[in-house]
């Protein structure tokens, strides 16, 4: 029965891919003492389907390719937060991460020390208990290099460029497992309370009489330039009893009543703008202004910032509120709107068939995203990721296929357009994209490290696990009690923090899962380009320790 089902798995790859993405989605979902996996579960099933037999791993692509896909949605949809963080905390966080890191450096040494290890054992061990496949691949092609300039024979080379291998595979599981039970263990001592998902702030609208003499007789446009980042939109103005859209030309008179759309805090500004509240509520008057909400599909207009739609001059209309995703937002003349967006549009009731022409107002936008745009910059990713960097002492390393597809996201997204390419992703599309790609991550390392993992602790593996479990737990109750106790940093964002140190999809998977946030994500992405550049470079220079003992 046995042989049948290996000889089964083996043969058909897309199988055992479904069969453990089926089974780990079950093992997530059961509770142990109040403790679920989650989408961890994956790997877990990995590595127990793939002990079976070495011909039932999966091939290196599958997991490559998830990777990049998890790694490039995260940085595309975590651009814009990951800005406003840096500017906050983020530097204060990369200097945990560093800190933290290169103490786990000097953990693998002293383990290393202490079982007698040579180099390159301790580089592997590093590089599993920090899950850190990009360093593993640096060591590998390190050690292989260097044993041919030492005139080993190639295949001598390649023997023992799979050293490292052999400790990463031992430690790495750990590496995710001990990173979890730290989130769960500490988050039932400390007992921290997840603030609940902010919801935006509530869009109102109000009516204002113009009485400051600063704004009388000047267009609404030199009035906004004046004030920037004012969080509010005027949609209709009445001038001598006629109601129009309000445009960026239109001159202020006093006495005329703006209608103002924005939260309770932009409208104070709007008030102090302006002059005083009016009593009346013209946006109540639908028989000529009226508003619908349009889908954003048509490629003419997304990825454009919405000053330059001129939507007044073109349609004689003008964008009042962006939903995006289940947030609506109060536009500003620079939001660039997104593909799958739904935008209230005000403008006469004639012109609503040219409205839905415009933005294309097709549903399938909320799901669907341009998917050469997506293709092109994981090809500039990749090959960032496999560009050498070159380092003091004539040393070079790599970003890696994780690295360099999150450096190349963060910074498209940071851009948003491109010429004619839109590097945006819509949200749900985003989250699917960004799942699809863990679940091949996670089932593709599980069943690769699976034989290997049973076979080596089967027999002298148990403290090659010890070791690596020390700089696991040492590395993740430093980062925790350093960042909670010391840094006050709010537990759902540590544990995006440790998972972006830990440079490990998993964790971060546990941890947006249990917040129901995207604030992980956001901490991931702002510690996640310099844990794997210090990662790789920590664990070539351990590569190159001398043997120990």
């Amino acid at each position: 029965m046995r042989e049948e089902l290996v000889a089964t798995l083996a043969q058909y790859p897309i199988l055992t891919l479904f069969v453990v993405i089926g089974l780990g989605y079950l093992v997530g979902e059961t509770s142990i003492f109040g403790f679920r996996f989650g989408v961890a579960g994956v790997l877990f099933v990995g590595l127990a389907v793939g002990a079976l037999d070495p011909g039932v791993a999966l091939p290196e692509v599958v997991p490559t390719l998830g990777l990049i896909i998890f790694v490039y949605a995260v940085g595309i949809h975590s651009a814009s937060a990951l800005r406003q963080a840096l500017k906050r905390q983020g530097w204060r966080d990369n200097v945990l991460a560093v800190a933290v890191l290169m103490f786990g450096a000097a953990l693998a040494v002293g383990v290393s020390r202490w079982l007698s290890l040579p180099g390159t054992r301790a580089a592997g061990l590093y590089c599993g208990a920090l899950t850190n496949t990009p360093a593993l691949a640096a060591v590998r092609e390190q050690v292989r290099e260097r044993g041919l300039a030492r005139g080993e024979s190639a295949q001598q080379a390649q023997v023992r460029a799979e050293e490292p291998v052999v400790a990463y595979s031992l430690a790495y599981p750990l590496g995710v497992l001990g990173v979890l039970l730290c989130f769960h263990l500490l988050r039932r001592i400390w007992r921290p309370e997840f603030p609940p998902a902010e919801d935006a702030p509530e869009i109102q609208v109000k009516n204002f009489v113009v009485r400051n003499p600063g704004v009388v007789g000047r267009t609404l446009g030199d009035v906004m330039r004046v004030h920037k980042d004012v969080g509010f939109v005027v949609s209709r103005i009445r001038h001598e009893g006629r109601t129009d859209i309000a445009a960026s030309g239109t001159l202020l008179a006093e006495g005329d009543i703006l209608v103002v759309v924005g939260d309770a805090e932009a409208l104070e500004r709007a008030e102090q703008i302006f002059g005083e509240p009016s009593d009346a509520h013209i946006e109540e008057d639908r028989r000529e202004l009226d508003y619908r909400r349009v889908f954003v599909s048509s490629k003419q207009v997304v990825g454009k910032r919405i000053r330059d739609l001129d939507l007044p001059n073109r349609l004689h209309a003008t964008i009042t509120r962006v939903r995006r995703g289940d947030v609506d937002l109060v536009p500003a003349p620079d939001t660039r709107l997104e593909l799958g967006d739904q935008v209230r549009v005000l403008t006469r009731k004639d012109n609503f068939a040219a409205v839905r022409e415009f933005f294309g107002d097709s549903i399938r936008g909320t799901a669907e995203t341009d998917f050469g745009s997506v293709a092109l910059g994981m090809v500039l990713g990749v090959l960032v990721g496999t560009m050498p960097i070159p380092l003091p002492g004539g040393q070079t390393v790599k970003l890696g296929l994780a690295g360099g597809p999150l450096l190349v996201a963060l910074v498209l997204g940071h851009w948003e357009r491109t010429g004619g390419i839109c590097w945006l992703i819509p949200v749900s599309a985003n989250l699917t994209l960004r799942r699809i790609g863990l679940l091949l991550f996670l089932a593709g390392v599980g069943t690769r490290a699976g034989y290997q993992f049973g076979q080596t602790l089967g027999t002298s593996g148990a403290a090659l696990v010890l070791g690596g479990a020390l700089i696991t737990f040492g590395v993740t109750l430093a980062t925790m009690i350093i960042g909670y106790r010391v840094l006050k940093i709010p537990y759902d964002a540590l544990m995006g923090l440790m998972s972006g140190i830990q440079t490990q999809p998993a964790c971060l998977a546990y941890a947006a899962d249990q917040t129901r946030s995207e604030t992980p994500n956001i901490a991931y992405a702002a510690v996640y380009p310099t844990a794997t550049i210090l990662k790789i470079v920590l664990a070539q220079v351990l590569a190159a320790w001398p043997a120990s003992g």
